[in-house]
């Protein structure tokens, strides 16, 4: 369900991926939710929720990605500190989400995320701002970015503090950006090998 007031839309691809920050030594999980066009809301513009810092996880603080489930992120307002979760909502620009309450949940040994938030589109009188965004999905993990042309020794040290490299495996976009996914993952659908 991805839902803005009172428009459902379909959603097109929900993951999390991760990335290790030079800042401070921790692993930082983004979520990407992305909606199916629908042509009579919006302009036929699609709906996109994103952050690149939901949630930081310490050395040794987990083993795999789902022992994220259980964790709750919330935050009142966006700000530009780069080291606080935040997140967008993009339709015609991005716009801040805010008072937002993001639950990761495990159910069936699936990872589901629960996103209950406000939001402004700015559409028209009726779909301006304040608007209630309400989430709630399965999730998957596409991997982590190592850089591009980084040997396969080099991402499994990155990575080898914060996950198990066993579950992983090495392989590059066609832009030669080198990436850990888990092995399961699908090479198909995995958008941080296809996308453009």
């Amino acid at each position: 369900m991805f839902k803005i007031k009172d428009l459902e839309f379909d959603i097109e691809h929900a993951y999390l991926d991760a990335y290790v920050s030079d800042l401070d030594g921790e692993m930082v999980f983004g979520l990407q939710i992305k909606t199916k066009e629908k042509e009579d809301v919006f302009l036929g513009y699609s709906a996109h929720f994103e952050t690149d810092m939901l949630l930081n996880i310490k050395p040794n603080e987990i083993t795999k990605w789902q022992d994220i489930a259980g964790r709750k992120v919330e935050w009142e307002d966006y700000l530009e500190d780069e080291e606080e979760p935040d997140g967008f909502l993009y339709i015609f620009e991005h716009e801040a989400v805010y008072n937002a309450k993001i639950e990761i949940k495990n159910i069936d040994n699936r990872i589901y995320v629960k996103i209950d938030a406000l939001c402004d589109v700015y559409f028209d009188d009726d779909y301006s701002d304040n608007l209630p965004l309400k989430i709630e999905t399965e999730i998957d993990f596409y991997g982590i970015p190592c850089g591009k042309n980084t040997s396969e020794n080099d991402c499994i040290n990155e990575i080898k503090p914060y996950l198990d490299v066993s579950n992983f495996r090495y392989v590059k976009n066609k832009y030669d950006v080198s990436l850990m996914i888990p092995k399961d993952s699908d090479m198909e659908t995995n958008l941080l090998l296809t996308k453009e």
